[in-house]
């Protein structure tokens, strides 16, 4: 397993099994995802396989889940990308920024909306 590198878009955590097409391999990079998904795993009553790789100089963590699970894992791998996400703008001042700049954009559509009837 120890090409986990899933290239520069990283779309998904989740590949196919290299040597046992019955399984998926879900990896995280960070140990408190990988913790909190341990735990959905067991508390759902879900049999998985769990490793430790190293890939580029960083820990790789590993859950070998069965693809009969799939629906179940998939659900639990979204909420806990989705717990320990960054947000796309961290800055509250940008935050605010990019909401001022829409409310100006539908103010100058509205009157310009107007002024050309």
């Amino acid at each position: 397993m120890d090409n986990m590198d899933e290239g520069l878009l990283k779309l998904t955590n989740h590949k196919d099994h290299p040597t046992n097409k019955a399984y998926k391999v879900f990896f995280f990079y960070k140990e408190e995802q990988s913790v909190y998904f341990k735990e959905m795993l067991e508390k759902n009553s879900i049999f998985y396989e769990f490793g430790i790789d190293e890939n580029n100089q960083r820990k790789v963590f590993l859950f070998g889940i069965r693809k009969s699970d799939n629906a179940q894992v998939l659900e639990i791998n979204y909420t806990t990308l989705g717990k320990f996400r960054d947000p796309f703008i961290r800055q509250k001042w940008a935050q605010y920024t990019v909401i001022l700049l829409g409310i100006i954009i539908i103010i100058f559509s509205v009157f310009s909306y107007f002024k050309n009837q």
